[in-house]
Formats: C-alpha cells, sequence, structure tokens
C-alpha cells in the first residue's frame, strides 16, 4: 500500500507457512511498515510491524532488567497463543541471547552476528526482538527493522511461558514485554473472536 493520506509505504507478505487442518495452505503476513535509514553499512530499508498492532494487546506481563548467568534464564508466566513480545538485551560476553516461546526458540549468535539465520549487527553492543506470535507462525523484527522473519512455530499450542536467555557466558536483559493479544477475526453477527487471521 503506498501513498495512503499517513504517507506511510505498508507492506503484507505472502508467507509459506504449512496450515495443517484448513481448506487452504500458505497466508498473509502482519503489515509491516518500510523505511529507509542510513546505516553504517549505507542505506537499507527496515521493516516493522505497523504501529495499529499495539491496539490488539489485551493484557501485559513484563520482566525486570536483569544479568543473565550462563545457561540462566528468567521466565514470565503468560496463557494463550497470540504475543507481541519485545526484548533487549546487551550482549556481554555471551556467545547467544535470546527467547524461549513455548519451546519455539529465537537465538541471537553474538560471535557470527546472525538472529535466527539472518544477518544483524548488534547496535552499542545491544540487540532487541520483537515478536509477533501467532498459532501457526511468528514474525520476528530484529533491532527496529533491520531483520524481518517469517517462520512457521515448530511447536504450536498455548504458551506457558516465554524466557529470555543467555549461553556461553553473561548478559543483561534490558527489556522483556509479553502482550497477550485478542484476534482479529470476529464470528459472524458478533464482537468476539474466534481465531487468528
Amino acid at each position: 500500500f503506498s501513498n495512503p493520506p499517513d504517507e506511510r509505504t505498508i507492506q503484507m507478505g505472502w508467507a509459506k507457512i504449512n496450515m495443517p487442518g484448513m481448506p487452504f495452505t500458505q497466508t498473509f503476513t502482519l503489515p509491516h511498515r518500510l523505511t529507509l535509514r542510513q546505516t553504517p553499512d549505507g542505506i537499507r530499508m527496515f521493516a516493522a510491524p505497523v504501529k495499529e498492532t499495539a491496539k490488539l494487546r489485551k493484557k501485559t506481563h513484563s520482566a525486570e532488567p536483569v544479568d543473565l548467568a550462563d545457561d540462566s534464564g528468567t521466565r514470565v508466566d503468560v496463557s494463550g497463543e497470540l504475543f507481541e513480545i519485545r526484548a533487549e538485551f546487551a550482549v556481554g560476553e555471551a556467545r547467544s541471547v535470546g527467547l524461549d516461546i513455548g519451546g519455539n526458540r529465537i537465538t541471537y549468535d553474538v560471535g557470527a552476528g546472525i538472529l535466527n539465520g539472518a544477518p544483524m549487527k548488534p547496535v552499542d553492543g545491544r540487540v532487541s526482538m520483537q515478536v509477533i506470535v501467532d498459532r501457526p507462525m511468528m514474525e520476528i523484527c530484529g533491532n527496529d527493522g533491520a531483520v524481518y522473519i517469517t517462520t512457521s512455530r515448530k511447536k504450536r499450542g498455548d504458551v506457558p511461558a516465554v524466557t529470555a536467555f543467555a549461553q556461553g557466558g553473561s548478559a543483561r536483559l534490558i527489556k522483556l514485554e509479553v502482550h497477550e493479544l485478542q484476534s482479529i477475526w470476529k464470528k459472524p453477527g458478533s464482537n468476539r473472536s474466534e481465531k487468528s487471521r
């Protein structure tokens, strides 16, 4: 969508996600805003979920900033399948940092500079992640849109907890917010949501 009244450039991607038990295959991503930004490597395109995603929040959980020792984590108990998660780490001496979302792991490899397979450099020794969790898939936005990844959820169903972790050395969790989301789909003839997307 280009040239809307607010002059944003919005994109919805086509995600190759297996959808077992459904009468269709694959799906769309959430809308995300495209921007051009100057970086140390030159001008790059950034993609981040649109600000309207915040309207889906219904309950918020958070963790206090904390030092993460090697192979330790801090856990936030949650309930549901739909989430927006925001985390920020100071990578410190850790080999990797990341999130475990109900058995689905998002990992930043510090030495290789890779977030779930995509190249991404720390900014002032920090990395951030915004993760949108849907029933069949996750959308991962790294460093405010420097990286945008869509991937299937290997382990589906209710998520009991989100855990921030460090491996191979110490790191610091600067922020962890977990927002439970309501569905965007509604039952016909009602205002109640039934299922996602």
